[in-house]
């Protein structure tokens, strides 16, 4: 009797033999695993594109002549995100800005879309509020674009007449987008209306209130701390001491003046004499007010 043939039947699958590894080759990279950072990136990044976005366009050539057209097949939205770019109504104004910008924008022999669209996402990024601030902001792109041109000049010099050239060029277009910045702040501050309120308070004791009234008039109320009231010390020192103190340039020499008795006369000052002849010169008019000469 002839056995059944169950070679095929019972034989198990064989489990697929992965090649071995070659010696010397790495390993095949294991994907990529996005971290927590990665997945808030892209979270932002959707969050940024729903709002708004520089338009996109085209640059085609024939020949040497270059055209610009919109990047999408219905090129009404480019343009109506163009105008929007601008902060504008006017189509005649973005349409002669739009080829101001396609005549700067080019780095190289000709003028590429990435360079084109690269100025326009820089006008983008200022965000103009008006069609000053549009203006500024194309301008602000292109001095950027040449600023660029020129430190990849300088990097790429060989003589030193070049380094020279390029370094000049370089550091004034640094310096005029630096200006470019502080304008477009001044021309925005100008627009805000800032106010300022300020809250005072004043707080006066009864004691306060007191000497305040009593300010008004003279008398018995007036106190020492004021500047026209005299001290004590000085209320009590005669005239003389006082004056002889303001005298700086005199010399104060008490002499009797004539009336009809020795009492109740007071000492005037008398002039100080040149060449030290003050004690003779008044020795000689106490004389003659006496009436001994």
């Amino acid at each position: 009797m002839r056995k059944p043939d169950n070679s095929v039947q019972n034989k198990a699958p064989k489990a697929a033999i992965e090649p071995p590894a070659l010696p010397g080759l790495p390993a095949a990279p294991k994907p990529y695993e996005p971290t927590a950072n990665d997945l808030a990136a892209v979270q932002r990044l959707r969050e940024r594109r729903k709002q708004k976005r520089a338009p996109r366009f085209e640059v085609t050539y024939e020949g040497d002549v270059a055209t610009v057209t919109a990047a999408n097949d219905d090129s009404i939205y480019e343009h109506a995100n163009l105008v929007d770019l601008l902060a504008t109504a006017d189509t005649a104004f973005s349409a002669g800005i739009l080829g101001q910008i396609a005549n700067v924008a080019r780095t190289g022999k000709q003028l590429s879309t990435r360079d084109l669209n690269f100025v326009l996402a820089t006008v983008r990024a200022i965000d103009p509020r008006d069609s000053t601030e549009a203006l500024l902001a194309v301008q602000m792109a292109a001095i950027h674009t040449a600023t660029m041109v020129a430190a990849r000049r300088l990097t790429h010099c060989e003589t030193l007449a070049q380094q020279d050239s390029n370094s000049s060029m370089l550091n004034k277009l640094a310096r005029t987008f630096s200006a470019q910045i502080e304008t477009l702040k001044r021309y925005r501050a100008d627009g805000e209306q800032k106010v300022t309120v300020q809250h005072q308070h004043v707080n006066v004791s009864a004691n306060q209130a007191v000497v305040g009234i009593n300010q008004g008039g003279g008398g018995a109320h007036e106190k020492s701390s004021q500047s026209h009231v005299l001290g004590k010390s000085e209320a009590a020192s005669p005239p003389n001491a006082s004056g002889a103190a303001l005298l700086s340039h005199e010399q104060a020499v008490p002499m009797p003046m004539p009336g009809a008795g020795s009492e109740g006369q007071e000492g005037v000052p008398v002039p100080r004499c040149e060449s030290g002849r003050a004690e003779g010169e008044g020795k000689r008019c106490m004389a003659a007010w006496n009436g001994d000469q």
